[in-house]
C-alpha cells in the first residue's frame, strides 16, 4: 500500500455502519470490505466469534450482530496489531467508562484518519482516555506505515 493509499484508507462514519443486524459471514464481508487494501488485517468468523469468547464484545443477538459490536470489532482488527489482548480489553473498558460505543469509536475513525493523513495534532489533555486513544491510534497509524515500507522494500528485492 503506498502512502497515498493510506491517505485513502476509510472506516465507515458510525452512523454508516449497518443497524440492522447482519449475521457473522455478513460482518466478516464488511470488515474486510473496509480492511482489504491492508493485507495483514483480514477478518474471519473464527477471529469475531473469539473476540465474543474472550469477552471483548458482547454476543450477538438472535445471531445478529449490531452497529455498536460491529464498531468495536473494527476497534480490535486495528489495535489487535499493536496491543495484546489484555490491553484491548483495557482500552475498550476505559473506553466505555467515559463514552458510549458511538462516541468511542467516532473518536477513534476521526484520529486515525488525521493520522494516516499526516494531520494529527499532539493532545495536551491529562485525561486518562484521550491519552490512551490518541497513543493507540498514533501506534496503529505507524504500524500500518511500517508495513508499508517493508512490502515496498520486498518488491524492490525479488
Amino acid at each position: 500500500m503506498e502512502k497515498q493509499d493510506l491517505n485513502q484508507f476509510n472506516l465507515p462514519e458510525y452512523r454508516e455502519i449497518p443497524d440492522v443486524g447482519l449475521y457473522l459471514d455478513q460482518v466478516v464481508k464488511y470488515l474486510n470490505g473496509y480492511l482489504d487494501l491492508y493485507p495483514e488485517l483480514p477478518v474471519t468468523g473464527s477471529m469475531i466469534s473469539n473476540y465474543v469468547k474472550l469477552k471483548l464484545v458482547p454476543k450477538a443477538m438472535k445471531k445478529a450482530y449490531s452497529r455498536d459490536q460491529i464498531a468495536m470489532f473494527f476497534f480490535i482488527a486495528l489495535a489487535k496489531q499493536v496491543l495484546s489482548i489484555d490491553e484491548i480489553r483495557e482500552a475498550l473498558a476505559i473506553s466505555a467508562e467515559y463514552c458510549n460505543t458511538e462516541n468511542a469509536y467516532t473518536r477513534f475513525r476521526e484520529e486515525l484518519l488525521e493520522v494516516l493523513a499526516g494531520t494529527e495534532e499532539p493532545v495536551s489533555s491529562s485525561h486518562e482516555e484521550r491519552q490512551l486513544l490518541h497513543l493507540t491510534v498514533l501506534s496503529i497509524g505507524h504500524k500500518m506505515e511500517l508495513s508499508q515500507w517493508f512490502a515496498k522494500r520486498k518488491e524492490k528485492v525479488l
